[in-house]
C-alpha cells in the first residue's frame, strides 16, 4: 500500500493563522521592497523574514494538508498571490529582457539574431535596463513566447507598468493551469489532490518566482500539466480512447515546449506510455502521431508567427554564455579553476565546458534509463518525467531556484512516499529563502540574513514558551 501523510492529532494547529500569518509575511515583503527608502540592509532582512515566515507557514499547512478541501487550498493560493500582483519584480530581472524581446520582435528585428542593444540601441532606457549579460545575445525563449511578448509590446509599447502587469496575466494563467490539471494528475497516481495542491501550487516558488518574479517558467508548467491531463484523460484505461483529446494534450504541451524547450520531455514520457499500452497498430499510430503533432505545433507557431525557427539555433547557446553558480557542473569547474590559480592555470572556462559535456551526456544516459523504466512499467510516466527534470537541474550547466518548479508540479502528483514529499518540500523551502529580496553589498546581505535569522528565531523560541507554537504528534497510518 502507499504511504500517505498520517492524520494529525487535535493539537490546536489553526490552519487560518498559518493562512493569515503567511499572508502577513508576504505584506511584508511587498512592502519593504516597494521603494519606501529603507537602508539596504533593513530591505534584506525584514524581507527574508517575510519570506521566511511564508515558508514556515506553508511548510505548516504541508502538516494537514491531507484534511483540507481542494476549496481551501485555492482559496489560500488566490490570497497569497494578490499582494504579489502589485509588488516590484523580486528576485530577478527577467521582466526587463522580456519587455527588451518584446519590443525587438515589435519592431520587425529578428529576436533570434539581434539582443537588445543592437536593435534598440545601446542608449536604450530598455537596454540599458537589460543586465548587461543578455545586453548583445538574442532571445532564449520559443515563438510562442516571444509572439506573446511581442503582443504585449504592441499593447504596451515601453511601458513598464503595464508590460509587468500584462506578464503577470501569463503567470496567473499558468497558475490557473496548474490549479485544474494537478488534482486530476494526483488522483489518476493515487496521491491526495489536496497534497498535490500544497505542494506544487501553494509552493513559495511559484509565489516568488512566477508572481512576483515573474518568470515564463510559470505559464509552460502550467500549460505542460493540463496538456499531460488531457492526454492520459483520452488514453484512459476504461473505455475508449479519445483522439480529440489527446490531440489537445499534445498540442498543449507542445506549446508548452514553444515556451521552453524541456516541456517536451513531458511528452516523451507520456508518449511511451500510450505506446506500452496500444495495440501493435496503434503503436504505429502513437510512434508516428506525437512527433508529427509536436512538429505541426511547432511549425504552426513559427510560421505562424512570423519569427521562423530561429530559436532552435539559439536553443544550447544562449543562457550558457554566463556560469550559473547553482549548477554543480558549474561549481566543479569553479574547484578545478581555483585549483589551477593556485599553480598559474586559467582553467575555469576549459574546466565548466568539460563537466558540462559530461553532465549532458550523463543526463541523456539518465533520461533513456528513466523512458526505459517507465515503458517496463517499472515507473509512472509523470513520477519518470519529474525525475528527468530533477536530472536536469544536477547535471545541467544552468540552474536557477525557479527551475525546481518544473520536477516539483510532476514529482508533487507522482510521489507516493511522506519521506519524497518532505524532502521536496525541504528543498523547495531552502530555495525559497535561497535569493536576497534586493540587491547589495556582502555585507549587506550577510548583516540582513543574520538579522533574519534572529528575528525569526526569536519569535518562535517567544511563541514556544508562551505554548503558543503548538506541537504536532501523528496517529501511525494503516496504508
Amino acid at each position: 500500500m502507499q504511504n500517505v501523510l498520517p492524520a494529525p492529532e487535535k493539537t490546536g494547529l489553526n490552519i487560518s493563522a498559518l493562512h493569515w500569518a503567511g499572508f502577513l509575511g508576504i505584506a511584508v515583503l511587498v512592502l519593504v521592497t516597494s521603494g519606501i527608502g529603507l537602508p539596504s540592509v533593513l530591505v534584506v532582512a525584514l524581507g527574508v523574514t517575510g519570506m521566511a515566515t511564508l515558508v514556515l507557514c506553508w511548510l505548516g499547512i504541508g502538516r494537514l494538508a491531507t484534511g483540507l478541501p481542494e476549496r481551501r487550498l485555492y482559496w489560500i493560493t488566490v490570497s497569497w498571490c494578490a499582494p504579489l500582483l502589485f509588488a516590484r519584480p523580486l528576485f530577478s530581472g527577467d521582466i526587463n529582457s522580456y519587455l527588451a524581446q518584446g519590443l525587438i520582435a515589435a519592431k520587425g528585428f529578428d529576436t533570434y539574431l539581434v539582443g537588445p542593444a543592437e536593435a534598440l540601441g545601446a542608449d536604450s532606457p530598455v537596454t540599458l535596463a537589460v543586465s548587461h549579460y543578455w545586453r548583445d545575445t538574442p532571445a532564449p525563449y520559443g515563438p510562442a513566447f516571444v509572439a506573446l511578448a511581442r503582443t504585449i509590446a504592441h499593447i504596451a509599447g515601453d511601458g513598464f507598468v503595464p508590460t509587468l502587469l500584462l506578464h503577470r496575466l501569463l503567470g496567473l494563467a499558468g497558475i490557473a493551469l496548474m490549479a485544474w490539471a494537478l488534482p486530476r494528475l494526483a488522483r489518476r497516481v493515487g496521491v491526495s489532490p489536496s497534497i498535490a495542491l500544497w505542494l506544487a501550487l501553494l509552493n513559495p516558488l511559484v509565489l516568488w518566482h512566477v508572481v512576483a518574479g515573474v518568470h515564463n517558467d510559470g505559464l509552460m508548467v502550467g500549460l505542460m500539466v493540463a496538456g499531460l491531463e488531457l492526454v492520459l484523460m483520452g488514453a484512459a484505461k476504461t473505455g475508449a480512447a479519445r483522439p480529440a483529446l489527446i490531440a489537445a494534450g499534445v498540442i498543449a504541451v507542445s506549446a508548452a515546449a514553444n515556451v521552453k524547450i524541456v516541456a517536451v520531455a513531458g511528452l516523451l514520457f507520456v508518449g511511451v506510455d500510450l505506446f506500452r499500452r496500444a495495440t501493435p497498430t496503434g503503436r504505429v499510430a502513437v510512434a508516428l502521431g506525437l512527433p508529427a503533432g509536436f512538429a505541426a505545433v511547432t511549425a504552426a507557431i513559427s510560421l505562424g508567427s512570423g519569427l521562423g525557427f530561429g530559436w532552435v539555433r539559439v536553443l544550447s547557446g544562449v543562457s550558457g554564455q554566463v556560469h550559473s553558480w547553482m549548477a554543480p557542473t558549474n561549481e566543479l569547474g569553479f574547484l578545478v579553476g581555483g585549483v589551477g590559480k593556485i599553480f598559474g592555470a586559467d582553467l575555469t572556462d576549459g574546466a565548466i565546458k568539460v563537466f558540462s559535456l559530461v553532465g549532458a551526456i550523463l543526463g541523456l544516459a539518465v533520461g533513456a534509463r528513466l523512458l526505459w523504466l517507465t515503458y517496463r512499467e517499472k515507473m509512472h510516466p509523470l513520477y519518470g518525467a519529474g525525475l528527468t527534470f530533477a536530472a536536469m537541474l544536477v547535471l545541467g550547466p544552468v540552474v536557477q531556484p525557479w527551475y525546481l518548479l518544473w520536477t516539483v508540479a510532476l514529482l508533487a502528483v507522482s510521489l507516493t512516499t511522506d519521506r519524497g514529499r518532505w524532502i521536496l518540500a525541504g528543498i523547495s523551502a531552502v530555495f525559497g529563502v535561497l535569493l536576497p529580496p534586493a540587491n547589495g553589498g556582502a555585507v549587506s546581505l550577510a548583516l540582513g540574513y543574520l538579522i533574519a535569522v534572529v528575528l525569526i528565531g526569536g519569535t518562535l523560541f517567544f511563541l514556544k514558551r508562551r505554548n503558543l507554537l503548538p506541537e504536532i504528534r501523528f496517529r501511525k497510518s494503516r496504508t
